[in-house]
């Protein structure tokens, strides 16, 4: 996705698609270019440098209703939406309604609108598969965290043969049915407990034709996974994904940012008005307007974001 900037309070258009034009960077959108919702809080994993293992008990939890999500699809589809993503920091597929859900976005939503989600790929049981490539779905992402039993199991709690063996009944399920999409990454985060895999990991995904990304790993805004991080990263000072993406969690709350698991920033509910109003708000703008000026009072999640 393309890099955003926040223009100054009281700029015209014209003064907007100048500093576009000279920077490379589009301001800010009065839609998010992207909106990911969370429909179920829940996890099965536990990875090492995850909250659901780390601190499981402040996690607030919930379900979203059917309404609601409807609610956020149809808004979501009178504007121009490059993606949905019906998931925020939990396992998409803990929810049995996430193939319709995946199926509602793709009837609803314009032609250009992808939708994506990001699995452990624990839960991808053949029929799970079957409804997912039949979903509408356009790309899915397989977290792997692991290439072995035992370095899986200490990074991610989980079960290596299960997850590979669901992985690759899915890739071959998908060129039996010949079906284009969705489009398949796998995605690992470079830890010191894998980093001597992943050279393993890049080979045996390119045999296969899958697209294998490496990540490095972020601090979840300051919560403390250092001790496994795979160097230190710099504090970001240059953020810009409240510029472009919503993120909102199971009772409609919008938070600030995705690391935000704690729920801690919150903006605005759009089950009581709308995406777009609590998007335009004074109180997201003044968050956004306070973070650029490096005053992190009311977003301590950003003072040691790495």
């Amino acid at each position: 996705m393309a890099r955003y900037y926040m223009p100054k309070r009281g700029a015209g258009y014209c003064n907007k698609v100048y500093t576009w034009l000279k920077s490379g960077k589009r301001f800010r959108p009065a839609f998010p270019r992207a909106v990911e919702f969370q429909t179920l809080s829940t996890c099965n994993a536990r990875c090492v440098f995850c909250p659901h293992a780390l601190s499981p008990e402040q996690i607030p939890h919930g379900r979203m209703e059917d309404g609601l999500i409807h609610k956020i699809v149809d808004e979501c589809s009178r504007h121009f939406v490059g993606r949905i993503s019906p998931y925020l920091t939990n396992e998409p597929l803990m929810d049995k309604r996430m193939p319709d859900i995946l199926r509602f976005i793709r009837n609803s939503a314009p032609f250009f609108t992808k939708t994506k989600i990001n699995t452990n790929a624990a839960l991808l049981t053949e029929e799970m598969s079957r409804k997912l490539l039949d979903s509408g779905l356009s790309q899915v992402w397989f977290s792997v965290n692991g290439y072995s039993p035992e370095t899986y199991k200490a990074s991610m709690n989980l079960d290596f043969t299960t997850s590979m063996r669901n992985i690759d009944f899915f890739l071959t399920l998908k060129k039996r049915l010949n079906k284009r999409r969705p489009g398949v990454r796998v995605v690992t985060l470079r830890t010191q407990l894998i980093a001597h895999e992943l050279e393993g990991a890049a080979r045996y995904w390119a045999e296969r034709g899958v697209d294998f990304r490496v990540h490095h790993m972020d601090n979840r805004a300051g919560d403390g996974v250092s001790q496994i991080a795979y160097g230190d990263a710099p504090f970001k000072r240059d953020c810009d994904l409240f510029l472009k993406q919503a993120y909102i969690v199971e009772n409609g709350d919008m938070i600030l940012c995705c690391h935000d698991w704690r729920q801690t920033v919150v903006l605005g509910n759009v089950a009581e008005t709308s995406i777009r109003t609590v998007w335009n708000s004074p109180v997201f703008l003044d968050h956004i307007y306070e973070y650029l000026a490096g005053n992190f009072e009311r977003m301590d999640i950003c003072r040691n974001c790495r």
